[in-house]
C-alpha cells in the first residue's frame, strides 16, 4: 500500500500545488513510482508537469464510481516515474463538490480509492493536490491521507485562516474518531512556505512554529522551510521540477538543497541520498537563453 500525502489548507495561495508537484517530482527522481491525484477542480496541479500520454477519465470517475482508480484514469507526465489522476471538471467547477454532499458516504470515498484500487500496488507514495477552500474534496482527501502537510505563508493572514479555518475543518471530520479510532484523519504537519528575508516574516515563521506545535490535530512543524525564491516560479513556468531548475549544491537555501531536506524529512529512508538530475536527458530549462 503507498503511503497517502494530502497537501491541504482551508486558504489560496498558500503554495499547495507548488509543493505537491516539487515534492513528486524530486520523489520519483529518487526512482520512487509516484501518482499524483489533482483534487482541486481548477486543474493548476494538471497542467504543471506536461502530459505524454493522457487517460480517457480522471478525477470525476475516480469520484463518481464511490472511489475506485482504474487504468483509464491515469495519465503518465514527461517525469519519469510520475503519473497523475488529472482534474476533468469542465465548465461547472461545483458538479463534484455536489455529488459528494449528496453522499452519505462522502468522507471515505477518497480514502477507498487509495486504499482499495488494485492499480495502486505499483506506486509508493500518491500525492493529493486540494483546493484552496473548505469543501467536501478536502474533506475527503484529508480522510484519505497517512499524512496532512499543510503549506503556511508566514504573514497573520494565513495564520489565522489556518487556525480558523484547516483545524476547524480538522475538527469536524475528526468528531467521529471519539466512537471508531479508524475515522480518523492523518496525521497534520505545518510547512512553513514561501520565507522572505524580512525580519517581520521570521518573527511570523517563529510564532506560527511556537504556537501550533501542540495543537489538537497537528503532529508537528516540518524543519524544513520553503523560502520565497525565483526559481519556484521560473521552474513551473518551464514545467519542471524545481530541484532540477536551481540545481546548486552546497548552497543553503537553494531548491536542490531544500527539496532534498524536504524528501529526507518526510521519508527518512531516503536520508543524506542525492538524485542526479545533472545527467538527464532533459535539458536545463536555461541553457541556450
Amino acid at each position: 500500500m503507498p503511503t497517502v500525502i494530502a497537501i491541504a489548507s482551508t486558504k489560496g495561495g498558500v503554495t499547495k500545488t507548488t509543493t505537491t508537484a516539487n515534492l513528486a517530482g524530486i520523489l520519483a527522481d529518487f526512482g520512487m513510482h509516484v501518482l499524483v491525484m489533482d483534487g482541486d477542480q481548477q486543474p493548476s496541479l494538471t497542467k504543471y508537469y506536461p502530459i505524454v500520454s493522457r487517460a480517457p477519465h480522471g478525477l470525476t470517475q475516480v469520484i463518481t464510481r464511490g472511489g475506485l482508480v482504474t487504468e483509464d484514469c491515469i495519465s503518465k507526465t514527461a517525469v519519469p516515474g510520475l503519473d497523475i489522476i488529472c482534474s476533468d471538471v469542465a465548465g461547472d467547477d461545483n458538479i463534484l463538490q455536489s455529488w459528494l454532499k449528496e453522499r452519505e458516504d462522502r468522507l471515505f470515498i477518497m480514502r477507498r480509492a487509495v486504499r482499495r484500487s488494485p492499480v495502486l500496488e505499483r506506486y509508493q507514495v500518491v500525492l493529493i493536490d486540494t483546493q484552496g477552500a473548505v469543501g467536501e474534496l478536502q474533506k475527503t482527501a484529508a480522510m484519505a491521507a497517512d499524512r496532512i502537510i499543510s503549506p503556511i505563508k508566514p504573514d497573520i493572514l494565513s495564520a489565522n485562516e489556518f487556525a480558523g479555518g484547516t483545524l476547524a475543518m480538522l475538527r469536524s471530520i475528526n468528531a467521529m474518531a471519539d466512537f471508531n479510532p479508524d475515522l480518523r484523519s492523518g496525521d497534520l504537519y505545518v510547512l512553513i512556505s514561501a520565507l522572505d528575508r524580512s525580519k517581520n516574516s521570521r518573527e511570523i515563521a517563529e510564532h506560527i512554529r511556537r504556537h501550533f506545535i501542540g495543537q489538537p490535530y497537528v503532529k508537528g512543524v516540518l524543519n524544513t522551510v520553503i523560502p520565497h525564491a525565483a526559481a519556484y516560479t521560473a521552474a513551473a513556468t518551464h514545467q519542471v521540477p524545481v530541484h532540477r531548475y536551481d540545481k546548486r549544491r552546497n548552497v543553503e537555501n537553494s531548491a536542490w538543497e531544500v527539496m532534498h531536506r524536504l524528501a529526507w524529512e518526510l521519508f527518512p529512508e531516503l536520508d543524506q541520498i542525492y538524485v542526479d538530475s545533472i545527467d538527464r536527458d532533459e535539458a536545463d530549462p536555461r541553457e541556450g537563453a
